[in-house]
C-alpha cells in the first residue's frame, strides 16, 4: 500500500504580539507619537497579506516591508500599537494587496497635499492611498462622500478615528531604549 504524502502548507495563523488576535492583511497599525518612525504625531502601516507591516518613513528606503519584529524594532520602550480594522474583510484585502505592490515606489518622504502622487509620500497618506485606490476609489478613509479634491493633507489621527478598535499591544522582546 502506497502513502501519498500530503504536500500542502497548512495555513499558519499568524496573532498580534502577545494577543490571541488574529492578524487579518489590510488590519492599520497606529502608534502614538513617540514613534522613531514619525516626526509629527502618530504612525500608520498596513498589514499586507503575507503579514509583513507596509509603510513609509523618513528611514532610506523609504517604503518599507518590515516582518513583525523589525516593524517593532521602530519604536520606543513602552510604545503602543492600536490595532485598527476596515469591517469590509474583502476591501481591507485589497488595500493590502495595493500597498504591497505600491510601497517600493517612493522616493521621498515629503508631506504633499496631492492624493494621487505615490513617489512623494508619507505613512498616513500612504495608509489611505492603499484603501482609496486599492479598492478603485469605493473606500475613502476621510469622507463618506464622493471626493471632488485630491488635494489634502492625511494625518494618522485621522486614520485611527475612521476605523474599528479592536485592541492595543506592545512587545518588550523587540524594544529598545
Amino acid at each position: 500500500m502506497d502513502c501519498e504524502e500530503n504536500n500542502e502548507e497548512k495555513a499558519v495563523i499568524h496573532y498580534y504580539p502577545g494577543t490571541t488576535i488574529r492578524m487579518l492583511p489590510g488590519d492599520v497599525l497606529y502608534s502614538h507619537k513617540y514613534a522613531r518612525s514619525s516626526f509629527l504625531v502618530g504612525h500608520t502601516g498596513i498589514v499586507g497579506t503575507n503579514f509583513r507591516i507596509y509603510h513609509v518613513n523618513c528611514w532610506k528606503n523609504y517604503g518599507h516591508a518590515d516582518s513583525m519584529p523589525v516593524y517593532l524594532s521602530r519604536h520606543r520602550k513602552g510604545e503602543k500599537i492600536t490595532i485598527l480594522r476596515y469591517p469590509d474583510e474583502l476591501a481591507a484585502k485589497q488595500a493590502a494587496e495595493w500597498a504591497m505592490l505600491h510601497y517600493d515606489r517612493i522616493e521621498r518622504y515629503k508631506y504633499v497635499r496631492d492624493l494621487q502622487k505615490i513617489e512623494e509620500n508619507y505613512c498616513s497618506k500612504f495608509t489611505w492611498q492603499a484603501f482609496y485606490f486599492g479598492t478603485e476609489g469605493k473606500v475613502d478613509l476621510l469622507q463618506d462622500k464622493q471626493r471632488t479634491s485630491f488635494k489634502s493633507y492625511i494625518m494618522p489621527g485621522s486614520i485611527y478615528r475612521r476605523l474599528d478598535k479592536i485592541s492595543i499591544f506592545e512587545y518588550p522582546l523587540f524594544q529598545h531604549d
